[in-house]
Parts: structure tokens; C-alpha cells; sequence
């Protein structure tokens, strides 16, 4: 009978199923945090060739405009000299070239 008592006593010691966890209770906030206002990017504007320019022919040379046309690098050359030679004075920029335009087409 030894043996009867013992197996009663091993049907008592089974664990009972472990319980699940509990999640923690979730806070509630007094106001959603605001979203902030997103700006869309401007249109992208497709991008078109320019058209091909045609090419251009110079007139031909007449009597009455047999000179060439300076280059800016003449004017600026030319206005430099009238600027040296009115001691440097400063604010005389435009009147300078004009003046040089003007003194290198009439030759």
C-alpha cells in the first residue's frame, strides 16, 4: 500500500501552467503633440533645350562703316589711359568708357 499513497503524492506535486505577463498600462496624454506643418517642394519644371540659333552672316564691309568695331578689351584699354590721364580721378567710370568707345570707332 506503500506504493499507492506515493503515487497519489506525485499527482499532487504537478506545477500549475505559468501565467502570461501584463503589459504595462499605456499613459494617456492631455493633448496630442502637434504636428508640424510641412512645406512641399516647388515643381520641378522640365528643363527644355533652347533652340538651335541659326547662323548668322556678317554684312559685308560698305564705305561708310570700313572700321572695325573695338573690343571691349580696346575700350577698356583706352578708358584706362583717360582715367591716368586725368589724374586718377575716381567716379568717372562711365564717362571714361564712353569716351573711349567713342575716340576708338571714329578712327
Amino acid at each position: 500500500m506503500a506504493t499507492s499513497s506515493n503515487s497519489k503524492s506525485s499527482k499532487a506535486t504537478k506545477a500549475a501552467p505559468a501565467a502570461k505577463p501584463v503589459p504595462a498600462p499605456v499613459k494617456a496624454s492631455a493633448a496630442p503633440a502637434p504636428v508640424k506643418a510641412s512645406v512641399a517642394p516647388a515643381p520641378v519644371k522640365a528643363s527644355v533645350a533652347p533652340a538651335p540659333v541659326k547662323a548668322s552672316v556678317a554684312p559685308a564691309p560698305t564705305k561708310a562703316r570700313a572700321s572695325r568695331e573695338p573690343s571691349p578689351e580696346e575700350i577698356q584699354t583706352r578708358a584706362f589711359e583717360i582715367y591716368l590721364s586725368e589724374g586718377c580721378k575716381e567716379g568717372n567710370d562711365l564717362e571714361n568708357w564712353l569716351r573711349a568707345e567713342k575716340e576708338l570707332r571714329s578712327r
